[in-house]
């Protein structure tokens, strides 16, 4: 049985990558760029649509995109509610980045939903404008390859 846990350790660690996602780019009806891990809902007339595969290229030091990101002043505002898992999540992530952000909780916030009609008609969470980007849910990659292109 020993053999056998030790054999499956060793096989686990020589067949383990880093997970990498593909990200979508594209303007919406209303002329606003989007960015997500999902391509353009096939109901809604996007244009410019780019697909950013993930290569092995794409992982960096992530010291350096730390700095790189405190260098350019990252513009972050992001939407949430209560009992949010995604949220805490995006929340997090930008405080372990060292990345300033503006939280609007719709659920607490009378001001922040009217805000958020004035950006998008969506209610989803987490949400967030990420150097003039809208983007949609959480997603780690999304959100490192967001951060790294400019305001």
């Amino acid at each position: 049985m020993k053999k056998f846990l030790l054999l499956f350790c060793l096989l686990s660690v020589f067949f383990c990558r880093t997970a990498m996602a593909d990200f979508y780019k594209w303007v919406d009806e209303k002329g606003e760029t989007q960015i997500t891990d999902y391509p353009p809902p096939l109901d809604k007339a996007a244009k410019d649509v780019e697909i950013h595969k993930s290569s092995a290229e794409d992982i960096t030091n992530p010291q350096e995109d730390v700095q790189k990101s405190q260098k350019k002043k990252d513009v972050v505002v992001i939407y949430t509610k209560n009992d949010c898992k995604d949220c805490d999540k995006a929340r997090e992530f930008l405080k372990s980045k060292n990345i300033p952000f503006t939280e609007y909780n719709m659920d607490t916030d009378a001001n922040a939903a009217a805000k958020r009609k004035e950006i998008d008609d969506g209610t989803d969470v987490p949400f967030a404008v990420i150097n003039k980007n809208h983007v949609y849910g959480f997603s780690e990659s999304v959100y490192d390859r967001v951060l790294k292109t400019e305001p």
